[in-house]
């Protein structure tokens, strides 16, 4: 496909649910480099009023490069080069706290199409926690560089 269409603006990509791990969130916070004992240190994180280590604001985006191994599969059946694709964006939007032990449920929808001499798409992601309360959105915009 050349250039993409904005009729792909709905469209989902496979579910999946993602445990998250609190070894996991060790890991994320010493790869980015955070140091807030609260991230990792349960008796810190109910000293500033919270119930166990909270999510750093970005981890979410392993969510869906742990959680939902056929992530770019399912991009490339949008017919998306995910051979010219760059990152554009991310945002968080929390709506309840998650912490390691937590289950989501995570649902992504693609929620814009732009078109030009780079095409852009941003897809929505809605999660849900067991209870079934959405507690997350996070979007991610992407890049689709021209070819040569």
């Amino acid at each position: 496909m050349d250039s993409l269409s904005k009729e792909l603006i709905g469209r989902e990509l496979a579910s999946y649910e993602f445990r998250i791990e609190r070894g996991k969130v060790r890991e994320f916070c010493l790869a980015i480099g955070e140091t807030n004992p609260i991230f990792t240190n349960p008796e810190e994180a109910k000293k500033e009023g919270y119930e166990d280590t909270p999510l750093p604001p970005t981890f979410p985006t392993a969510f869906e490069f742990w959680g939902c191994p056929t992530i770019f599969e399912d991009i490339r059946k949008l017919g998306i080069d995910t051979e010219r694709l760059l990152h554009l964006k991310q945002e968080y939007i929390y709506h309840k706290p998650l912490y390691p032990g937590n289950k989501v449920k995570v649902q992504t929808k693609v929620s814009d199409v732009r078109t030009g001499k780079m095409d852009t798409v941003t897809f929505q992601s809605i999660c849900t926690n067991e209870q079934g309360e959405k507690c997350l959105d996070f979007l991610m915009g992407i890049i689709i560089r021209p070819k040569e």
